[in-house]
């Protein structure tokens, strides 16, 4: 069974260099994306202005007021729709309480697009912690080394 997305590109400007990442790269990434996970995209929604107030935005609007049937929102990278973590929550909020999920094509390693990963999976209930108490200690039985290994300084004259 294929899940059904709805999608959402916006040019994303990058702060320093001024490059732009487009809406049609973006999209080209979410089609292949979607074709290799076994994703529908019913609808695609865009803002060619970025703007960091997430929720004004007009393609965010039409977005959140699709009446279709969709289990995900695609995005090619969470930057699309922002880089500032406070604004991003917001909208990651909204997506829990429609019980949607919020999925990035690319995986970047950068904290936002970390943080946004760990908001979105589901977390296992914790398990409570043993105390000290409670658990048995077991002695370690560690063999001494027959030589030790130290390193060994580097040769006057030498510079590292």
């Amino acid at each position: 069974m294929s899940k059904k997305a709805i999608a959402y590109t916006a040019d994303i400007i990058l702060g320093r260099t001024g490059e732009v990442i487009s809406r049609t790269l973006q999209r080209e990434t979410l089609e292949k994306y979607a074709s290799e996970n076994d994703i529908e995209v019913v609808a695609w929604f865009e803002d060619e202005a970025y703007c960091e107030d997430i929720m004004s935005r007009e393609g965010i609007q039409a977005l959140l007021s699709f009446k279709g049937s969709y289990d995900v929102i695609l995005v090619e990278r969470v930057w699309s729709l922002s880089r500032n973590w406070p604004m991003l929550r917001s909208f990651i909020e909204v997506c829990k309480q429609r019980n949607l999920q919020l999925t990035a094509a690319t995986t970047l390693w950068d904290c936002v697009s970390q943080m946004s990963r760990n908001e979105q999976k589901d977390r296992p209930a914790r398990l409570p912690r043993a105390s000290a108490a409670q658990v048995e200690a077991k002695p370690y039985n560690v063999r001494k080394p027959k030589k030790l290994h130290f390193l060994q300084p580097a040769p006057t004259g030498h510079r590292h």
